[in-house]
């Protein structure tokens, strides 16, 4: 074990789950207890319910509890959705004399100067990311140990609203539990899922949660967010209203028999269902997955569009990754591809050591969480961070009164 063990919560629309683990001296993530709970008191990341977003934060937390041998009272946070924006900003120090290369502190007063000239509002600060170094105009890969009168920086902050911050914690509090920090759930994924190579030559994340769908386009560092108001529950309730079925039978439906581009293979075979009115009925495979691939499509084409503004040509040549609950559904790679015109993979979470059940697009963000907190714990070097998940204490002493041995 290279550090103390860590607690996370991924609270997400439709569940909250909680993790505990610990990096192993081979870099490996070591799942020590999971909870997870149900949760209805969010809609589209907003908490319309505190009470029963109490409760499951409680339950989750209790069930990692009994499976870690621990007692947790602390935990970092995924946070994502309306709101969660990022702003680049740019400074310049001058260096004293030339005849001294940069050194750390001029590093620092760069940094500083950055933090001083981003305009985040009311929003509280979650990372800084390096979006590029330069040295008397020249742009530079690392500027220590090179001579020059003027050091630039520029800087991508990503941050959420304050209020959102608050109520999450206000629940977590009233669960027991202290956030220690907050994490970019689309950051915490992409330490789970990507590759050095996918994020040098550049690759988007879509994170296909239950109330809405994730996307952050990486090129070395994260250079762009962006939250699209649809998730796999909206399939849901699309096949619910279609098939005059309740909403838990139509989660179960897509789950057993959800795919999209469905093959000639298996167009006609038949699904069977009962309508709310207790009526056995029965649809062919094509006609579920005409319903499913939809809404599935619409989805895709808004993350076509906001990788068209944003993201330059030839800027994404690893394509993009699929994760999430949403990325279950079958053949969803396929028809990425079709919609976006770029390589697509399903992301499952790598150099894990955890039950079957966490191995999968539906935990990403989960062991993102815990991917992200410990590797920020023992320092290792990230994606060009410059603050901490959450100013204030010194990363390591969050950590410790997380939890106590029973």
């Amino acid at each position: 074990m290279t550090g103390p063990p860590i607690v996370v919560l991924d609270i997400g629309a439709s569940k909250i789950q909680c993790l505990v683990g610990e990096a192993r001296d081979d870099s490996e993530l070591q799942v020590l207890g999971m909870g997870l709970s149900p949760c209805r008191g969010i809609r589209r990341n907003v908490v319309i319910d505190m009470p029963e977003m109490v409760s499951a934060i409680r339950a989750a937390a209790t069930e990692a509890e009994r499976s870690a041998g621990l007692r947790i009272t602390g935990a970092f946070a995924g946070i994502a959705g309306e709101g969660v924006a990022t702003h680049t900003s740019r400074s310049a120090v001058a260096i004293s004399g030339t005849s001294d290369p940069i050194d750390e502190r001029d590093v620092e007063r760069a940094m500083a100067a950055a933090e001083e000239a981003s305009a985040e509002g009311d929003g509280t600060v979650l990372h800084r990311f390096v979006q590029t170094y330069s040295v008397d105009g020249e742009s530079v890969q690392n500027p220590l140990w090179l001579h020059g009168n003027r050091l630039e920086v520029e800087t991508l902050s990503a941050t959420a609203p304050a209020h959102v911050c608050t109520t999450l914690r206000r629940a977590a509090e009233e669960a027991g539990i202290e956030i220690a920090g907050f994490i970019l759930e689309s950051v915490a994924a992409a330490a789970a899922l990507l590759t050095a190579d996918e994020r040098e030559m550049g690759v988007a994340l879509v994170d296909i949660g239950a109330g809405t769908t994730d996307l952050a386009a990486f090129r070395g560092t994260l250079r762009h967010v962006a939250e699209i108001p649809f998730g796999s529950e909206d399939i849901t309730k699309d096949l619910s209203v279609v098939l005059n079925m309740s909403p838990r039978e139509a989660e179960e439906l897509k789950r057993e028999y959800g795919s999209v581009c469905c093959p000639p293979s298996e167009a006609d075979q038949n699904v069977s269902f009962h309508t709310t009115a207790g009526r056995p009925h029965t649809i062919i495979q094509h006609q579920l997955s005409a319903i499913i691939e939809a809404r599935q499509q619409e989805i895709l084409e808004f993350v076509g569009r906001e990788l068209e503004a944003n993201c330059k040509e030839h800027m994404l040549a690893a394509g993009v990754i699929l994760t999430g609950g949403g990325a279950l559904l079958r053949n969803l790679d396929q028809l990425g591809e079709e919609v976006l015109g770029l390589p697509v993979r399903i992301g499952v979470p790598q150099d894990i050591s955890a039950p079957e059940s966490v191995q999968s697009p539906e935990c990403a963000t989960a062991v993102g969480l815990l991917r992200f907190a410990t590797d920020q714990a023992g320092d290792a070097p990230g994606e060009g961070i410059l603050v901490p998940v959450q100013a204030g204490r010194r990363f390591i002493d969050k950590i410790a009164g997380l939890f106590s041995f029973l």
